[in-house]
């Protein structure tokens, strides 16, 4: 309930100051929705995730595993998080509904994120859509997560292919393939402008620059 302290009795000022009072008020209500809106927007993440993005099969998950015990990071899965095997098999890489599994990779994220630890979370920056064409993951997903900086792998894509060959034995197309990594990697780049963090490509396994940027990041920290 809203108090007003009256101290003139002509009706004239009277009605002006409850007008100043309740302008006053509303820029309060209104401040407090902007504060809530920002607060979901960056998730309380704090801007502690690394992201390591990459097509299927680009060794996402080697990198991290062997990153996050010699750095003691947290190594974070997107597809774990979101819990693709509840609305889908383990081995189909296409997507029904973009939407609604960025959907669920942020509500995961909001109850893992702790603000005392830094993640590797994995991912991806574009997937297979339904028909099998590559698709851009919308760009709120990444605005929401805010990552502190995007490394991107790319490999030779006749590597890429034996590679999920051997481990789902499937066949994918070379061409597809080479056009989904494309535009991992330049989307990933514009995302990184977009949220004015560091970007870097691991090509082939070469992490060692990355390896740079995690013993100067252990330094400041």
């Amino acid at each position: 309930m809203l108090k007003f302290e009256l101290v003139q009795t002509d009706k004239h000022s009277t009605n002006n100051l409850l007008r100043r009072k309740n302008l006053r008020f509303l820029r309060r209500a209104n401040l407090i929705k902007l504060v809530v809106l920002h607060t979901d927007l960056n998730l309380n993440m704090n801007e502690n995730i690394i992201f390591i993005g990459g097509i299927h099969g680009v060794g996402k998950g080697t990198l991290c595993k062997k990153l996050s015990e010699k750095y003691s990071l947290k190594h974070l899965s997107a597809s774990e998080v979101l819990k693709w095997n509840e609305i889908s098999t383990k081995y189909n890489k296409k997507v029904k509904n973009f939407e609604s599994t960025q959907t669920r990779l942020i509500s995961g994220l909001k109850k893992i994120i702790t603000r005392n630890e830094t993640y590797l979370l994995d991912g991806h920056f574009c997937l297979l859509n339904k028909n099998g064409n590559p698709e851009k993951i919308s760009e709120e997903t990444f605005l929401k997560i805010r990552p502190k900086a995007i490394i991107v792998m790319t490999e030779d894509i006749d590597v890429i292919i034996d590679r999920l060959k051997g481990r789902d034995d499937s066949k994918y197309n070379y061409n597809t393939l080479s056009k989904m990594q494309d535009l991992e990697l330049n989307y990933s780049k514009e995302i990184s402008l977009k949220l004015k963090v560091p970007h870097i490509n691991i090509v082939n396994g070469d992490y060692s620059f990355f390896s740079k940027f995690l013993k100067s990041y252990e330094n400041i920290n």
